[in-house]
């Protein structure tokens, strides 16, 4: 069994460092039973980008019982981790989409679907010849914009500056499909919106960088 081959190109292993032996074929076993691919125009659904070890999907899960948080994750490991969490606490309302964000979206018509949607700590790329590989671009905020309900929010959080600033430029190229709330977005607090201390957190912090948060309103 072999991981789905996506349209948009995954950049990097979609195994991290870890040691660990994983048993792939009782991996996609899992995992198929939380797998999502097709949405459904009327369920409530909360999209988490790039969710890491699967803590803020974990907590988005616990403050919104009642609608279904979507993973998007290409780490093996990370889904792992994901899914033994899902498995010990009986979670019923996580699905996961186990690779690129983008092939979720092609998969699916342009409706309305999410309510909410989180990309924290996004990889950050930080030489220039690879900014290209970055996520958070005009064109990728204008093709979200359209499964996105009215009013629904994007929250973003990076601990990059120069992604931060790459970030900004490239909001302000779509003021009309967004509202940007936070203009001092520099010294927002992240723990104001999730009180939970992520992997990726722990680190920016340990490293002595003050995590810049991006709050955007769908129009």
């Amino acid at each position: 069994m072999t991981l789905d081959r996506y349209k948009h190109r995954l950049f990097g292993r979609t195994r991290g460092r870890s040691n660990k032996k994983i048993n792939i074929e009782k991996y996609f076993e899992f995992l198929n039973k939380f797998r999502i691919t097709n949405l459904n125009v009327s369920k409530k659904y909360i999209l988490d980008i790039g969710s890491g070890y699967g803590e803020t999907t974990i907590y988005l899960s616990k403050q919104y019982p009642r609608y279904t948080v979507i993973s998007c994750e290409k780490y093996i490991d990370g889904n792992l981790n994901l899914l033994k969490k899902i498995n010990t606490e009986k979670i019923t309302n996580i699905r996961i989409h186990p690779g690129n964000v983008h092939n979720l979206l092609d998969n699916n018509n342009n409706k309305n679907y999410f309510e909410l949607v989180w990309i924290f700590f996004p990889d950050p790329w930080p030489k220039k010849k690879h900014f290209k590989r970055r996520l958070i671009t005009k064109e990728f905020l204008i093709k979200l914009y359209s499964f996105m309900k009215k009013n629904s929010k994007i929250f973003i959080v990076t601990d990059s500056i120069s992604y931060s600033r790459f970030i900004l430029n490239n909001i302000y190229k779509v003021k009309k499909y967004y509202k940007f709330f936070n203009q001092n977005y520099l010294h927002l607090n992240y723990r104001n919106i999730c009180d939970i201390e992520t992997k990726f957190y722990k680190k920016a912090i340990i490293s002595g960088k003050n995590p810049s948060l991006f709050i955007l309103e769908r129009i």
